[in-house]
């Protein structure tokens, strides 16, 4: 009897002591990501991650430092190992640090770099030979209108390992979707035309070079503000001027390519 008692002790002292947000189901967690959900356009892949801790929890908010809040949101590599390619992706999808690598204009590489390449999801979905099928098709659902996923899923899809192996139609499908999506959101005014289209003109820029368009690899290889680009999405030019000319060679060739 006194073993009954002293379980139940410690089993009522394990919720006590909790915070809340320790425990929340599935639908609670995805009030967290709504927005991340919402403009996907395809359900969430079984299987995926459900981070302990996002922001809005009170355990990120007692975090004092950044680096906790990575370190909290490390996938496990056994769960990785374990999941599908759509799965694996998701959980860089729903990546609290996601929204930052859309954000910096001329440095839109580099923070890609630095919010991922330390990540286990991000290094499992690296080993995947169908990661760049999976962003393609991802690419022709999520809804444009939501600049930061969109343009984010676009800064995914424009990194030559996942670009690179994708066939002739399939990056000629990327081009003239480029061209769409970029319309929509001119039309729907989100954020100012010059933060909101150079990720898509690296993405068609890219996408050209690594079909081997001639007329545009040659041009790249002829013009060094162009490879910098193409490089590290740095744009050395500083009147208006010099901006319109320099992306209207990217949108031109796009359009030869496609038609």
């Amino acid at each position: 009897m006194r073993v009954q008692y002293f379980m139940t002790f410690l089993f009522i002292l394990l919720i006590v002591s909790c915070e809340p947000n320790d425990y929340f189901d599935e639908e609670q967690y995805k009030t967290y990501i709504k927005d991340k959900l919402d403009c996907m356009n395809m359900p969430r892949p079984d299987g995926s991650y459900y981070y302990p801790v996002l922001p809005g929890m009170e355990k990120w908010k007692s975090f004092s430092s950044t680096q906790e809040m990575i370190d909290a949101c490390q996938v496990p590599i056994t769960i990785l190992k374990k999941q599908t390619t759509q799965a694996v992706f998701q959980a860089l999808w729903e990546y609290p640090f996601f929204f930052e690598i859309t954000y910096r204009h001329n440095h839109y590489q580099q923070d890609f770099e630095t919010v991922f390449s330390n990540t286990n999801a991000y290094k499992e979905f690296l080993t995947r030979k169908d990661a760049g099928q999976c962003l393609y098709s991802r690419l022709l659902l999520v809804n444009p209108i939501y600049v930061i996923y969109s343009r984010g899923l676009e800064l995914f899809m424009s990194q030559p390992v996942f670009l690179q192996p994708l066939s002739i139609d399939s990056k000629k499908k990327i081009i003239d979707l480029s061209f769409k999506n970029d319309s929509l959101r001119q039309a729907a005014n989100q954020y100012g035309e010059d933060v909101s289209r150079e990720i898509t003109w690296l993405l068609v820029g890219r996408t050209l070079f690594y079909s081997d368009y001639k007329p545009f690899v040659d041009l790249t290889n002829q013009n060094s503000q162009l490879m910098t680009f193409l490089e590290s999405s740095t744009i050395n030019v500083y009147t208006e001027e010099e901006y319109a000319n320099f992306f209207q060679v990217i949108i031109s060739n796009g359009k030869d390519f496609i038609h």
